[in-house]
Parts: structure tokens; sequence; C-alpha cells
């Protein structure tokens, strides 16, 4: 477990370290977070290594026959500078009961698409995508072990299951599941903590369940308009909240000028509110805005936190009410 807590640490101090709004930290989905990428992350094999050992390196390298290196992974879910500020670029159908909702995080802190259950241990299915329509291959696990891909298939096209052992498709419970879609890119499922009578049988069906495509994510609110020296630079729309109780919250970080701003919004009394914040509540949710530090001057021209939160009109707790046209 080293390698996790090494990972875990680095992202602690890219927390810290990061331009971005503060955020909130929730610790076992950073480890979790860590682990995810340590699986996916490919060996490197560069140390501190003398002239005389780059030398033998790089003749070995030129016997070796040219291999394309495998594809990374791209991301589900990007921000847009459009009205609508949350894209994803793959969408879940069918999920198990199990799951309380899917949630969306693009920014500096990460790209996810998370479906999620209810608790520390909740099921956990992230949905990931490849780039263009290379099956990618299986790679190193982080422990330096020859990742395994076991046969699958996904609505009779090409998949498999990613696992340190092939006897043991599911990967003792963190499973990963990877399928070419109905437009030929590949795209991943990583689960846990899945308590369900067939794992393999649900985490295919969920596959088969899964479209790629643009789309727009709603939210719970409009601004109308934001001032010059004022950006989005990150959005979390996490279901079910990572903090507090209810359905979902939403986190919309800001810079102006450079310096951070943070918009949230919750059902009415379901999430805690942030120290150093102006809030009001509307139809039904609190939204809140809040400034760590001096107020930016982009802001101040618009009155401070209170002008920002008088742009903003919330849409009620029914997501069927939500909108892409965000941002005025």
């Amino acid at each position: 477990m080293t390698g996790d807590i090494a990972d875990l640490a680095a992202e602690l101090k890219a927390l810290a370290q990061a331009p971005a709004p503060p955020m909130a930290l929730d610790l076992s989905r950073a480890r979790e977070t860590g682990r995810r990428r340590l699986l996916r992350r490919r060996t490197r094999t560069i140390g501190a290594v003398g002239l005389v050992g780059v030398a033998v390196l790089a003749a070995v390298l030129a016997a070796m026959p040219l291999v394309r290196p495998a594809p990374e992974p791209a991301a589900a879910v990007t921000l847009s500078t459009g009205p609508s500020p949350l894209i994803a670029h793959a969408s879940f159908g069918w999920l198990p009961e199990q799951i309380a909702g899917v949630g969306y995080q693009a920014g500096p802190h990460g790209d996810q698409i998370l479906a999620r259950g209810r608790g520390d241990y909740g099921a956990r299915i992230i949905l990931g995508l490849y780039p263009g329509d290379r099956e990618p291959e299986p790679g190193r696990f982080a422990d330096g072990a020859e990742g395994v891909a076991v046969s699958a298939r996904v609505h009779g096209r090409p998949a498999y299951w990613l696992t340190h052992d092939a006897s043991d498709p599911l990967n003792g419970g963190d499973a990963y599941l990877r399928w070419q879609t109905a437009g030929g890119r590949w795209a991943e499922l990583h689960a846990y903590y899945l308590n369900v009578a067939d794992p393999q049988e649900v985490l295919l069906r969920v596959a088969a369940g899964v479209t790629v495509g643009d789309r727009a994510v709603p939210l719970p609110l409009r601004i109308g308009g934001l001032p010059a020296g004022v950006r989005v630079q990150e959005v979390q729309l996490w279901r079910p909240p990572l903090r507090g109780t209810g359905a979902w919250e939403l986190q919309v970080f800001l810079s102006a000028n450079g310096l951070p701003v943070t918009v949230g919004v919750s059902p009415a009394g379901g999430s805690p509110k942030p120290r150093k914040s102006t809030c009001t509540s509307a139809a039904g949710l609190d939204v809140c805005v809040q400034v760590d530090g001096p107020v930016p001057a982009s802001l101040r021209a618009i009155g401070g936190p209170r002008g920002l939160l008088d742009r903003i009109t919330v849409l009620g707790a029914d997501e069927h009410g939500w909108t892409t046209d965000v941002i005025g």
C-alpha cells in the first residue's frame, strides 16, 4: 500500500499548491482516485542512471521491435467556455439499484463520471473513455505485475476484464472492464464495493447501456453573466453529496482576477454552509458564495459576494427543471 499512500500524499500536496479554489476534500475518494491512476499508469523505467546505463538501455531498445505506446485514457467529462460549463462525453444507461446517483467532476482536481451508492462503502462505478478506436493494452499494475486480459463480449463487441490473475476476472472486487462501444471507441468501467449477487453480470449490463456522445449536463442554477476577469475553473456535481445529506450538491469554482471564489448549491439544509460565505435560500435550495481572502476587484465591481448572489437564479430541487443554459 506504500504506492497508494505516496500517491495520496502527492494529491494532497497538489491540492494545497494548485491555483484552483479550495475544495471539500473527501479522503477516501482521493485515495480511490490515486489507486485508479496508479493502475492506469504505465511503468516508466527512468531513474538515476549514469551515462553507461543510458547507453546500455539505448542499445537494448534499439534491438527491440518497435511497439506503439498504449493509448492513455481520455477525459469522459470536460469544462466548456460556453453557456453549458459541464460537458459529458459518455453517459450511463442502466445502473443497479445500489447506485444512488451519477456525479461529475471537471477541472484541475480531476475529470470523472462516477456512479455512486450512499456511504463510505457504497458501490462505485467510474466510467472512462479511450481516444480513437484502438484497443488499449493491459499494461502493468502498480506492483509491477503484468495486467492480464480475460476475454469478454459486450453486445457482441470485443471486451476484456483487466486483472492480476486470469482465474479471477473481477480482480478481487476491484474490477475493470474495457470494451469497444458501438461507435468504435473503447470505454472502461472501474467498479468496487459492489454489493450484488453477480458483479460480472451487472457490470456487463452496465457497459451495454453506456452511450458515447457529447451531452451538456443540466445544472440547478443560472448565472446572469460573469463580470470581466471571472471564469469557471472547475465544476463538481456530486450525487449523492460527499458531505452532509440529501440527493446532490453542486460546487462551481471560479477564478476572479486569479483569486478563488466558490458558488455552492444544495437542497435546503442538506449541507453545512462554508465559512466566510454569503448565503441565501430560494426554491428549496441553499446557495452560497464563498470568498477566501480579499474580495477580488472584479467581484467588488458588482457589489461583492452579495452582488454575485443577485445574479444567480436557482431552479429548484426537481432535476427535470434544471438547465444547460447556465452562464448568461
